[in-house]
């Protein structure tokens, strides 16, 4: 084998290897197959949502948790329509806990309940193809 044979061999041997690592890397990172667009929402700096409310935005609309007596209140601002709402805990090391109680208080307001004091929260707003997600830390 000559040496235009070796390089050619080479590089065949490297792009079908990238090719099959960039296509494991889609797979593991694909969320949903019905969702196609995915947007994070920035929280503030400093949130703490037990002892005082804090938003998480993006674009045109808000998230605002805060104390409740019974648990947290969850208000949406500005939300999509016909967007469907859903809560996640998950404990320090990002591994999902029992789901909290969601109950809806009527016009974009929700209360949350059976929430431990420790870990994160992650609200995730769906609508058709888009998804936007919160994540709240608990402390």
């Amino acid at each position: 084998m000559n040496r235009t044979n070796r390089y050619l061999m080479f590089y065949a041997i490297l792009a079908v290897g990238l090719a099959i690592s960039w296509s494991q890397v889609g797979r593991r990172t694909q969320v949903s197959p019905e969702v196609s667009d995915i947007r994070v929402l920035a929280t503030e700096d400093n949130c703490r949502p037990l002892q005082a409310p804090c938003a998480a935005y993006a674009g045109n609309f808000a998230l605002v948790l805060g104390p409740h007596a019974d648990g947290l209140r969850l208000v949406g601002q500005g939300l999509p329509a016909a967007a469907t709402l859903s809560v996640q805990h998950l404990d320090g090391n990002g591994v999902r806990q029992a789901p909290p109680l969601l109950q809806a208080l009527g016009d974009s307001q929700w209360l949350i309940s059976s929430l431990p004091a420790r870990g994160r929260l992650r609200v995730n707003l769906l609508q058709q193809q888009a998804q936007w997600v919160a994540e709240f830390r608990l402390q």
